[in-house]
């Protein structure tokens, strides 16, 4: 007979698992963003590829650091370990609860990522300025507290705003003033759909385990509003996201190219559709809601994608005429 049960995970394949690699696009396209951001809105910018290289080292890593953390305390409260009787399968990265990898060696994990994330940030910021280091003690901070005590802003439906702050808001921004070495409202403003379709990763994660966590005495925007609520939440995160595209464009603030990240529209209706569809038997649930989460990653990503591809073709082809007017030069 044949042994169809797959092997583990080993080596770095095994520590990819336990950062959750597949959702890294959450890290990698707001700095994409950002990044464009600084050369588009100032013009004769000398781009520095060596920061960037950097900045992007470091958000994933602070990242990475949140993703283990999380791990090590859904474990401690229960959230992530396997229960037959109450039909919850293995959760988060699956890496503890299913003995891959110890408490110890998680803990030593996320010391040693958010240690080289923040001395990426204190090089940063003797590059671009006080910004830097205080959006790096943010980012800090934020990995750490997202679930861990005192604040556990997880644990007190609080996740969804640290997720757009930090990720959409705060790498974006972080990205440009790393570049610029200087702060603007721009990207900020210019981030709000990144940040929608970053947290709508994390909303489809909590509608999946609405039942879950509910038995953990841990509170999420799904668990406060239910599921009828949560899922009409999740369309206006994704849809919004093309909204506000739409807007900045039809307000002459970006770029018409911008628009080529409505290729990406057919995928977000469909994910959309399917927020409509969770199963209530557990573990049919769970495998519905993992796929979910996956595809609202892919989603985030190519988003992402195109739109910083949209703004390079404008940058490169069609730069005085679409953006010197928008910049008030020429």
């Amino acid at each position: 007979m044949s042994d169809n049960t797959q092997a583990p995970p080993k080596g770095l394949a095994l520590w990819l698992m336990a950062a959750r690699a597949y959702s890294f696009p959450a890290s990698i396209i707001p700095v994409l963003f950002g990044s464009v951001l600084a050369v588009l809105l100032n013009p004769g910018l000398q781009f520095n590829f060596l920061n960037f290289f950097l900045c992007l080292i470091g958000c994933i890593l602070v990242q990475v650091g949140t993703n283990i953390i999380n791990d090590i305390y859904d474990y401690d409260k229960g959230i992530d370990k396997e229960d037959k009787e109450l039909g919850i399968p293995h959760g988060g990265s699956m890496v503890i609860s299913m003995g891959l990898v110890s408490i110890k060696q998680m803990k030593k994990a996320a010391v040693i990522s958010l240690l080289v994330a923040f001395l990426i940030g204190v090089y940063l910021f003797t590059q671009a300025g006080a910004w830097i280091l205080y959006l790096s003690l943010f980012g800090l901070l934020s990995a750490i507290f997202y679930t861990a005590k005192p604040l556990a802003l997880k644990y007190k439906a609080l996740g969804d705003l640290q997720v757009i702050i930090s990720f959409g808001l705060g790498m974006t921004l972080g990205a440009y003033i790393v570049q610029t070495h200087q702060f603007s409202w721009m990207p900020l403003l210019f981030s709000i759909p990144i940040g929608l379709l970053i947290d709508a990763i994390l909303h489809s994660n909590n509608i999946r385990d609405i039942n879950f966590d509910g038995k953990f005495g841990v509170k999420t925007l799904p668990i406060l509003v239910g599921e009828k609520a949560s899922v009409k939440l999740f369309y206006v995160m994704v849809l919004g996201a093309y909204l506000s595209l739409i807007i900045f464009v039809a307000l002459k603030m970006l770029p018409w190219f911008a628009l080529l990240a409505l290729v990406t529209l057919p995928l977000a209706l469909k994910i959309v559709k399917m927020s409509d569809g969770f199963p209530e038997e557990a573990h049919a649930r769970f495998e519905y809601g993992t796929k979910h989460i996956m595809m609202t990653a892919q989603l985030n990503m190519m988003f992402g994608l195109t739109l910083v591809i949209g703004l390079l073709i404008s940058y490169f082809f069609l730069f005085e005429c679409e953006w010197y007017w928008v910049l008030g030069i020429g």
